[in-house]
């Protein structure tokens, strides 16, 4: 139970429901299909928290900073899944090419080996916060800039994810430093938040309709 974990659920779970439930809406307005591309994203991400293997971080790291420019529509649906799907199959590929080496493919000093173990998957995890960071600052107020892509969302759902992403980032951040804080398991509430942020915007659109 840990927050990168959960990110991997998250992404998981996001893409069932794409090609699922909600894959009407993409047939509908193709726009909506950034929503493939993202938790390929998060699923890259996830499996990285669980690996310490220096190029499958950096693999993880380029892809969710990739995050950026599709989320300020500077290109569609269909070239951010596949740039995402192409950056999880280099991370696979090289997860199995590692695992049998007696030394990693990407194997600098000792110090420097030391700082990448210890802050690429940060790095990951504040390449996934730019997604709340692009909504609230550059998406919420001007939505008609990125229409040739990305469709308005303002619907109550997508912004209660989008806020509660930024905590998963601080949480998934500190259980790498502090596991715990007095009595509180800072791993395990991250988990446990990640989960709220299925069930949170479920209940949205269940209630709210949206």
């Amino acid at each position: 139970m840990t927050g990168g974990n959960g990110v991997l659920i998250l992404g998981i779970a996001w893409l069932i429901f794409w090609l699922g439930p909600a894959f009407f809406l993409f047939e509908k307005d193709p726009r909506w299909g950034h929503n493939f591309a993202i938790p390929i994203t998060f699923i890259t991400v996830g499996l990285a928290s669980n690996i310490r293997i220096i190029s499958c971080q950096l693999a993880a790291v380029i892809s969710a900073f990739f995050i950026v420019p599709t989320l300020l529509g500077f290109w569609g649906w269909d070239i951010a899944t596949m740039i995402s799907c192409v950056f999880l199959l280099i991370f696979l590929i090289l997860y199995f090419m590692e695992r049998g080496r007696e030394t990693e493919l990407i194997d600098p000093v000792p110090r420097l080996r030391t700082w990448l173990k210890i802050h690429l998957l940060t790095f990951a995890y504040l390449g996934l916060v730019h997604m709340t960071l692009i909504f609230y600052l550059v998406r919420w107020s001007n939505p008609d800039s990125f229409t040739n892509f990305l469709p308005v969302e303002h619907e109550s759902s997508t912004s209660i994810f989008n806020a509660m992403l930024l905590i998963l980032v601080i949480l998934a951040i500190i259980e790498r430093f502090v596991p715990k804080i007095g009595g509180f398991q800072v791993a395990k509430a991250g988990f446990i938040w990640s989960m709220l942020m299925i069930i949170i915007p479920i209940l949205s659109i269940m209630i709210l309709g949206q």
